[in-house]
């Protein structure tokens, strides 16, 4: 959502506070207090430290073809 709004990590952790819709995506309680903007910095770092990017896009292929949203490549 961040990238789809073009927002700044601090905008976007303002977005989660003020915004239901962002809570309702990230499953967040209503009365969520949100985050600090650094956490989204933090998180990236994470991921790519870990590898845990392929390993999050391999479970999001595997998802897409099991719902039927993706076919194999022929």
């Amino acid at each position: 959502m961040q990238y789809a709004e073009n927002q700044t990590d601090r905008q976007s952790a303002d977005a989660v506070r003020a915004r239901n819709d962002w809570k309702y995506v990230l499953g967040l309680d209503l009365k969520d207090a949100g985050f600090h903007y650094s956490v989204l910095s933090e998180f990236r770092q994470q991921l790519l430290s870990n590898e845990a990017v392929n390993q999050l896009f391999e479970t999001l292929l595997v998802r897409l073809k099991e719902c039927g949203m993706l076919k194999k490549h022929q």
